[in-house]
Parts: structure tokens; sequence; C-alpha cells
């Protein structure tokens, strides 16, 4: 019946229905994959207590969906997460099987009340979930979320909340079909913000008439991003071993266990409009500009004239 009814709209010709009947069914679709997470959730939680997979000879339950449903091993391993989640966080699963909210909102929502105290979790929730049922948009949310947060805080932390963020930290590249990646994250609130002030430099529209989505522009603008880095990389790499005999790039991330390291001056030459590299072999070398003004630790600043 469901497969049927989807098959009948999805024949049907959009453009013949008045603009108050394609937003109905956008909404009736939307609550409809709320309501599939929850019944998907629902399903493959059983399936996995009971090892079904196990019979066609599969490992996990993500092995099984990746070969027996056909969907890609991000699609999998974002079904599985659900069955944790709903495990976790019991009242956003049934918001989602009422569908009372929308799926990519019960995700966010179940992010953040993770990081309270087990016992705050069910009244925030409710707190949350009632709030969006009222209309209230992602950023009202993101806002009473955070004030939740901080009133769940014990007075007096038992130990250094800077260094529970720290350790907290997590960053996961996943490389799919064709060498295509899906990142995800959980960044400190330090690093959240130097991505941001650099994302949000280099995804401007290129022009009034740029197609983009400001989800493509961002994608776009992590390229960018990363290529002068990269070049950064390849030279020291170069240049190193010759040099000091040491492993190239070792250590260099460690910004909390080895601090003075995060003062070190990069081996790639700096100017004042910017980063600027030689190539090994090339005469007079060649300058990669640097559009990230604006940047947390950055020398330049917007207003600031570059100097020489």
């Amino acid at each position: 019946m469901i497969r049927a009814g989807l098959a009948f709209l999805a024949a049907a010709d959009a453009t013949q229905l008045a603009t108050e009947e394609q937003a109905r069914c956008l909404l009736t679709l939307e609550q409809a994959d709320a309501i599939s997470t929850a019944a998907r959730t629902s399903l493959l939680g059983a399936f996995t207590a009971g090892q079904g997979y196990g019979d066609d000879g599969h490992y996990s339950a993500t092995a099984w969906l990746i070969h027996k449903t056909r969907i890609t091993k991000g699609a999998a391993v974002a079904h599985t997460a659900w069955v944790r989640r709903a495990a976790e966080h019991p009242l956003i699963a049934q918001a989602l099987a009422a569908g009372t909210i929308s799926e990519s909102h019960a995700r966010v929502i179940c992010s953040w009340t993770a990081r309270l105290p087990e016992d705050c979790r069910p009244a925030a929730e409710e707190i949350l979930l009632a709030a969006a049922g009222r209309g209230l948009d992602l950023a009202g949310l993101a806002g009473l979320a955070a004030e939740i947060y901080a009133r769940a805080r014990p007075p007096v932390p038992d130990e250094d909340t800077d260094d529970q963020d720290f350790e907290d930290r997590a960053l996961k590249l996943e490389t799919t079909f064709e060498g295509a990646g899906v990142l995800h994250g959980d960044l400190t609130p330090e690093c959240a913000q130097m991505v941001r002030a650099v994302l949000d430099a280099l995804s401007a529209p290129a022009d009034a008439d740029d197609p983009r989505s400001h989800e493509q522009r961002y994608h776009d603008a992590l390229q960018e991003a990363m290529r002068p880095l990269c070049f950064c990389v390849m030279l020291d790499s170069w240049t190193t071993p010759r040099q000091t005999g040491r492993k190239p790039s070792s250590g260099r991330a460690c910004t909390r266990v080895c601090p003075r390291r995060t003062t070190r001056r990069s081996r790639c030459p700096r100017r004042s409009s910017g980063v600027a590299t030689t190539r090994p072999g090339a005469a007079g070398g060649s300058r990669l500009p640097s559009r990230m003004t604006g940047i947390p630790g950055s020398r330049k600043s917007p207003g600031t004239g570059s100097g020489s």
C-alpha cells in the first residue's frame, strides 16, 4: 500500500497540482520520512539484536545493508546509527514515530542532549520537542539547548571543561565510491570558530548568477583552503629530511600535549600579503596568496594594509 501510494504520487504530474496541494504533499512526505525512519530503526534494531545478518553470511548489519539493500556505506552507517540513538533517546524515537519532528531535526537534538548528564536528558528532550512542536526553528532550538546545557552543568566542575571538550574532539573521513568522501566531525569551540571563519571567508558567491548552494560553496571553500596547505606539506616533506632528518610533520597537530608547537612558524615562508611558498628548483618561486583574512590566529585582518 505504501509503495503503491508513493508510486502514484511519483507518476503524477506535479505541475497540475495547486500550490496548496504541492505544499501539503511536501509536508506529508516529510512526516512520512520521519515515520519511516522510526519504523526502519525498530526493525533494524530487532534484526541486529537477533544477528539476522549472519544468516546471509555477513558480519554486521551495516555490511548486510550495503550488500542486500544496495545502499552506500554512508547510508548504511546512518541507518544503524539511528538504532543506537533510539535506544539512548526514546522520547526522540517516539516523536519520529508520531511524525511530529523531522528526521534531521531529531538527529541534531540527539547530538545536543547526548552532551547532557544522563539524568537530565529526558527533561531536556521534552522541552526541546515541545518547543519544536510549537514551531521554533533550529536556531531557536539551538539557543534553548545551550541554555539547558548551561543550567545542567554542575556549579563546581569536577574536571576542567576545556580539557573535557578537547578529549571529546573527533573527525572522521570515510572514503566511498570512486574516492568520494563523507566527513563527520565533533569540533571544539576553538576549532569550530576557525573552520567557520575560513569557510565563510572563502565561500562567497562568485557573482549574482552563481548557481551553487550554500553547502556546495562550503565544500568548494574547504577544497580551496586545503590546496595551499597540501603544497606546504609536500614542501615540508621535500625539505625537512634533507635539513634535520626529522620525520615530516611529526607531532605538528598536537596542540594541547605540546603547546609550544602551536607558536612555531611553518616551514613555508610567510609574506605580509598571504602565504608564500617557493617550489623546489624554481627560480624565484611562486606565491599562493591567502584569502583567509579575519581568521582567528592569522596575521592579517580586514581593513589592514598588506604592508611590505
